[in-house]
């Protein structure tokens, strides 16, 4: 009696404390050698249970859970009696008491006696919603979510790691096999990744295929491994609909310190290093530790405070111009517009440091279009001048695809009163992932408002050639370290010509960029291009500056 006594006591109070540390949460312990279940009142009434001390038998559990969700649930369970677990974090469907099915998410632990068996099993279950934190498909913790616990873990300065990982050519599979399987498709994933992670960390379903796990407990080469098994599991197949769907994943990587960095900036790393798995590194983990020279703490600070800048109309934002010439004549025919910022702390900062990752911010929209409005204010004051100069601007892939983009152009052009016809667009190199489809179709309507389009550093990268046929452009601009070391790299030479040669005979102009000296001037002089571009003539200038010296 004394035992049982001291046994309901034990319970209690563990009891006591979940209810203390789940702050107003709904709390169950399960005292699995007593065959008892404590519930506090609130989920009594929630789910409609006949009181708060229930032993088994008097109801099942996985009733409760809904039938999709069950499996799982009862694997998890399982794993935490044959003591393959040592706690839980998962979130699935629950029915209430009415009837209907909330989506809650359940985070506990076990308590074992000194022959490992299982004593106590407690934790607290929190009503997230379908709406509000977790995602209806996969029953994980949705994008929102993600935010809100990578801010905590940033204002509570915990070093942590985050992963952004999902799977490629997810919309081959929606259309070869259905919505209905893909959901499929991203369920399995969603939970191959949870039970991979365990209770070492928090996973999460993004936008999109894509998911997301955060942890404080494991290094970066304890989440490598992690990823590398996610990997395998999913090029071994996941058993979908009686179909083994193989799957390729790709991940990005960022570990941080809490630091001066916001999540929206960790998230731009996250994402930028997702992408170079993905099109640089065949799925490989890929970890973002910074700009070159600098520490991945300094990286995150300086993109934040990039970010603040261009939260205050791009304040310490500026553009300086480099001249472009006739080939022929070697008279001034464009001027490309080059992004500048400074910096109190970190003084001139190229544009190398942030705008790679900065193009995977919602906000580089913002920076992108401020930089074409004030294009176009200092090419109107030149083409009182020179009427036919050509404006050229760099426009990035989130411009691209944006739905307001040619809204944008329009209302700008108006504004300004910079004529279209002299406008022309440089395609980035991360431009070439787009889809091809949609590109081509952009490209094409930006050709159809007059505005000039070029292909930047043509000749690298995914797939030149195809680019070079099927969208047309007006211009092409060799990769620059070709023309640079056209005389001292073996097969540079060769390179120049049949590109230049190969774009003049699809009827594309050549733009040679990284003339740097009169040896590579005087190499290319027989070649057919129609512009060179290089410090030879001029490196980026103010607007003055190439007004004195060209106009």
């Amino acid at each position: 009696m004394t035992n049982k006594i001291d046994h309901r006591k034990i319970l209690d109070d563990l009891f006591d404390a979940f209810t203390l540390l789940g702050r107003g949460s709904y709390v169950s312990v399960y005292d699995v050698k007593g065959q008892v279940t404590r519930y506090t009142p609130a989920a009594v009434d929630l789910f409609g249970l006949p009181g708060e001390y229930i032993p088994d038998g008097a109801y099942n559990w996985s009733d409760f859970v809904h039938p999709e969700d069950r499996a799982r649930y009862e694997k998890i369970m399982d794993n935490i009696m044959q003591n393959k677990s040592q706690g839980y974090d998962l979130t699935y469907r629950t029915r209430l008491n009415d009837g209907t099915y909330a989506t809650l998410r359940y985070i506990g632990a076990v308590i074992r006696d000194s022959d490992g068996n299982p004593e106590l099993v407690g934790g607290i279950m929190i009503n997230e919603g379908l709406t509000e934190s977790t995602d209806p498909i996969t029953v994980l913790r949705n994008q929102y979510g993600f935010f809100r616990d990578l801010a905590a873990a940033i204002e509570l300065k915990k070093s942590c790691v985050a992963v952004l990982c999902g799977i490629n050519r997810m919309t081959n599979i929606n259309d070869e096999h259905g919505y209905t399987f893909g959901n499929n498709v991203l369920q399995q994933t969603g939970w191959l990744l949870q039970e991979i992670i365990g209770q070492e960390g928090t996973v999460y379903r993004m936008d999109g295929a894509k998911f997301a796990f955060l942890t404080e407990s494991l290094s970066p080469e304890e989440v490598a491994v992690k990823y590398d098994k996610l990997r395998r599991a999913a090029q071994a197949g996941l058993p979908i609909e009686n179909v083994r769907q193989v799957l390729s994943i790709n991940g990005g990587m960022i570990h941080f310190d809490g630091g001066a960095a916001d999540e929206r900036t960790i998230y731009a790393c996250m994402a930028f290093a997702y992408n170079d798995s993905k099109f640089y590194h065949n799925g490989k983990l890929v970890n973002y530790n910074g700009a070159v020279g600098k520490t991945t703490h300094e990286s995150l600070e300086l993109l934040a405070e990039v970010r603040d800048c261009i939260l205050m109309d791009c304040k310490n934002f500026s553009l300086r111009y480099q001249p472009v010439f006739d080939a022929q004549t070697e008279k001034l025919t464009s001027m490309e517009a080059l992004l500048c910022w400074r910096s109190e702390r970190f003084g001139d900062v190229s544009p190398s440091a942030y705008v790679p990752v900065i193009e995977s911010d919602y906000l580089f929209e913002e920076l992108g279009y401020w930089i074409l409005r004030r294009a176009m204010e200092d090419g109107l004051k030149l083409l009182q001048r020179k009427p036919d100069l050509m404006l050229n601007v760099n426009i990035s892939p989130a411009q691209i695809v944006d739905d307001l983009l040619f809204e944008e152009i329009d209302k700008i052009s108006n504004a300004v009163g910079f004529p279209l016809k002299n406008l022309c667009f440089e395609l980035t190199q991360s431009c070439r992932l787009i889809e091809p489809d949609i590109l081509r179709r952009i490209v094409r309507a930006l050709k159809r408002k007059g505005i000039l389009c070029l292909i930047d550093d043509f000749g690298s990268g995914v797939a030149s050639i195809d680019f070079l046929r099927d969208l047309a452009p007006n211009f092409i601009k060799l990769e620059r370290d070709y023309i640079m070391h056209i005389n001292d790299k073996p097969g540079n030479l060769q390179i120049v010509r049949h590109l230049s040669e190969l774009a003049s005979e699809l009827g594309t102009k050549v733009c040679l960029k990284g003339v740097e000296d009169s040896s590579i001037r005087e190499t290319v002089k027989d070649f057919p291009i129609t512009n060179v571009q290089g410090n030879y003539y001029s490196s980026a200038i103010t607007l003055n500056e190439l007004a004195t010296k060209f106009l």
